[in-house]
C-alpha cells in the first residue's frame, strides 16, 4: 500500500532551501494534474518565467496557455507585488493567456491587491501559495490522469525485467522502436522494482535536453510519493530514496567519491551510446542490483554491439510490429520527384562521378512556390492538418514560414537563436494556435504533438537513425488519425535509394532483425509518377545501400536507357 503522507513536495522544497527544486516540483505537480506540453523554462533570459504549459479541458479541448512564475521564500518571507509585475512582463513576451505565481510560502496584501488590479483590467492573474500547492496535489490520486497503462508488449517486457531480477539476473536490454514507448517500460519496471524493495535509482542519458525530457516522462508514470532529483551543471549525484536523473559525463567526474553499490537501480536510455569511454568506467565502477539499457536506434557507426555491456536483449519490437498492432500511424509517403532532370540522365551513365556531382547534375533546383502549392493541395485533402516541415537551413525556414503565412497557412520557424522566441512558438503549435511549424532540426526530438498528419522533407538526412526520428514526428496516433502523410521533396540520390530500399523491404513483407524497419502491406512509397518508378527499380536497383556514403563516393550505373 503507497503512504499517501509521503509526496514528491519534499520538506526541504516547501521550507524555502531548495529553490530549483521547487520550480521542478511544479512542473511534475502540472503533469500529475493532467496539463500537457509543460516547458521548464527557467534559467538566464528566460524574461521572467519559469514554466510555460498547455491546459486541455472539456471547455477547451484546443487549450489554453498558461505563464508560471516560481517564487521561493524561507522563514517568514512573502511574495509581494513585484513578483506579479514580473509574470505579467514575461507575458508580453510569450503571449500566455493566463499567468500564476507560485510560492512555497504566501503573498503580501499589495500582492493580492496587485493581481485584483490586473484582473479588473482584463488580465487573468492566479496566485498560488504553498497551502494551495499542496491542497492541490492531495485532490489528485498516487498517478496523475497522464499515465499510460502499459501495452501488452510493454507489460510483456516489464514482466520479463521482473522476473528476470527476482532469479538474479543483473542485466536487461531492451530494443522499442521510436513512439512505442520504452519510457512507458523503463518507468513502469523502476516503479514495480521499487515496490519490491530497490530503494536508490539512478536513470542516466548522454545530453541535458533529453535526460530533462526523461525526467518529466517518467513522473507522469510514478506515483506522487516517489521523489526525484535532477543532477547535471556540475551538482554530483546524491544517493535519495528515489531516483536521481543525470548524465554520465556529469556522473563519471564524481566517480572516484561513489560507493560502488551505493544504486540499487541503474536505468540507461539512448543505451547505443553506452559505448563511450566515460560511460564504460562509470558500469565498471557501479554495482547496482539491477541495470537496464534501452534504446530505439541499435546502431553505431563503429559496429559495435550493446551485448558487451548490457547482454543480449531481451526484447525487441519494432516498427513493423508497431504497425501491424495499431501502435503507430500508417505511412503514406510521397517522394516528389518533379525536379529531376530527365534530359541529364543519359548523359551520367557514362563514366563514375561522385555523389555531390551526381546530385547537382541530376536534381534542378526547387523552388518554394511549387512546393508550397503541393503542400496546399494535401492541405486541402486533410481534416484538421498540423504540419512539421524540416528545412535545409535557419534561414530557409523562416521564408519557408513566412511564404506559408501569406498562403493563409499559420506557420512559424521553431529554429530559431531567440529562445523565449521558439519556447513561444513550440507552445502555440502544442495548443494548436499554430497549423505549421518549420525547423532544421528542433524537431527531431523533444516535442510530442500526436496530431502531427503532415511532414514535409525538405532537406535530406544521411543517418538512418536522424531520419527515423523526423518521421517519428507524424507516426504517434491520435483521435481521429490514423495516417500521416510525408511529403518528401528528394534532393539526394541516397535519400531516393534508402526510402526506396524501405519500399522493398515493405512489400515484400520482410522484417530485418532491426527495430526500426518500416512496415505497409503495400509498401511505403508513392512516387509521384511513374517515370520516376521506373528509374528507381532499373537505375537503383543494384546499387549498394547508399544511407551512409560520402558526398565524394563514386557511383556507376548501368549503361541502358529507360
Amino acid at each position: 500500500m503507497i503512504n499517501n503522507a509521503r509526496t514528491f513536495l519534499q520538506p526541504h522544497i516547501m521550507e524555502g532551501r531548495d529553490w530549483r527544486g521547487l520550480e521542478l516540483a511544479i512542473v511534475r505537480l502540472l503533469l500529475h494534474c493532467g496539463w500537457r506540453d509543460v516547458q521548464d523554462v527557467g534559467q538566464s533570459g528566460d524574461k521572467g518565467a519559469d514554466i510555460l504549459a498547455v491546459r486541455h479541458t472539456k471547455e477547451n479541448p484546443v487549450g489554453d496557455t498558461y505563464l508560471f512564475q516560481v517564487k521561493s521564500v524561507s522563514g517568514s518571507s512573502y511574495v509581494g507585488k513585484s513578483a506579479i509585475n514580473e509574470a505579467i512582463k514575461a507575458q508580453s513576451h510569450y503571449g500566455a493567456k493566463v499567468v500564476v505565481v507560485v510560492t512555497n510560502g504566501d503573498f503580501r496584501p499589495s500582492a493580492v491587491s496587485r493581481k485584483d488590479e490586473l484582473r479588473a483590467n482584463g488580465f487573468d492573474v492566479r496566485l498560488w501559495n504553498g497551502a494551495f500547492v499542496k491542497g492541490l496535489l492531495a485532490k489528485y490520486p498516487d498517478y496523475s490522469p497522464l499515465r499510460r497503462e502499459p501495452r501488452e508488449y510493454q507489460q510483456g517486457i516489464v514482466n520479463s525485467i521482473i522476473n528476470g531480477f527476482e532469479d538474479g539476473r543483473t542485466k536487461s536490454l531492451f530494443i522499442v522502436a521510436t513512439g512505442l514507448g520504452k519510457t512507458v517500460i523503463a518507468s513502469a519496471a523502476t516503479d514495480a522494482l521499487i515496490k519490491k524493495g530497490i530503494k536508490r535509482v539512478l536513470v542516466l542519458c548522454h545530453s541535458v535536453d533529453l535526460i530533462q525530457q526523461l525526467q518529466q516522462a517518467f513522473w507522469t508514470q510514478l506515483p506522487k510519493t516517489i521523489p526525484t532529483r535532477l543532477f547535471m551543471d556540475g551538482q554530483p549525484p546524491v544517493p535519495i530514496e528515489g531516483i536521481n536523473f543525470g548524465l554520465y559525463q556529469t556522473l563519471y567526474g564524481y566517480l572516484g567519491g561513489i560507493e560502488p553499490d551505493i544504486f540499487d537501480l541503474i536505468v540507461v536510455d539512448e543505451a547505443h551510446h553506452a559505448l563511450a569511454n566515460a560511460f564504460v568506467s562509470c558500469i565498471d565502477h557501479l554495482k547496482p542490483k539491477h541495470l537496464i539499457g534501452m534504446t530505439a536506434t541499435p546502431w553505431r557507426g563503429d559496429g559495435a554491439t550493446l551485448d558487451s555491456v548490457f547482454g543480449e536483449p531481451i526484447a525487441k519490437v519494432s516498427l513493423i510490429e508497431g504497425m501491424r498492432m495499431g501502435y503507430l500511424a500508417k505511412v503514406d509517403y510521397r517522394m516528389m520527384c518533379d525536379n529531376i532532370d530527365w534530359k541529364a540522365l543519359p548523359n551520367l551513365t557514362q563514366h563514375p562521378m561522385s555523389i555531390k556531382d551526381l546530385n547537382k547534375r541530376l536534381f534542378m533546383p526547387q523552388r518554394d512556390d511549387e512546393i508550397i502549392k503541393h503542400i496546399l493541395n494535401t492541405v486541402e485533402k486533410t481534416t484538421k492538418p498540423r504540419i512539421a516541415i524540416f528545412s535545409p537551413s535557419k534561414t530557409h525556414a523562416g521564408e519557408f514560414a513566412r511564404k506559408l503565412n501569406a498562403n493563409s497557412v499559420s506557420a512559424a520557424n521553431a529554429s530559431i537563436d531567440d529562445k523565449v522566441a521558439r519556447r513561444r512558438i513550440l507552445m502555440d503549435f502544442a495548443a494548436g494556435n499554430l497549423k505549421a511549424i518549420t525547423a532544421v532540426d528542433v524537431l527531431n526530438e523533444g516535442i510530442d504533438v500526436p496530431d502531427v498528419n503532415i511532414l514535409v522533407f525538405l532537406r535530406a538526412t544521411h543517418s538512418r537513425r536522424i531520419f527515423v526520428q523526423q518521421l517519428g514526428r507524424g507516426l504517434r496516433i491520435a483521435p481521429g488519425k490514423d495516417t500521416v502523410i510525408v511529403l518528401d521533396f528528394v534532393t539526394d540520390i541516397r535519400r531516393m535509394a534508402a526510402v526506396a530500399a524501405l519500399d522493398k523491404e515493405a512489400k515484400n513483407g520482410r522484417r530485418m532483425g532491426e527495430a526500426e524497419t518500416v512496415y505497409l502491406r503495400d509498401g511505403v512509397v508513392a512516387f509521384n509518377d511513374e517515370k520516376t518508378q521506373r528509374f528507381v527499380d532499373a537505375w537503383l536497383d543494384d546499387v549498394a545501400d547508399l544511407q551512409d556514403a560520402d558526398d565524394a563516393e563514386q557511383l556507376s550505373f548501368p549503361t541502358e536507357l529507360i
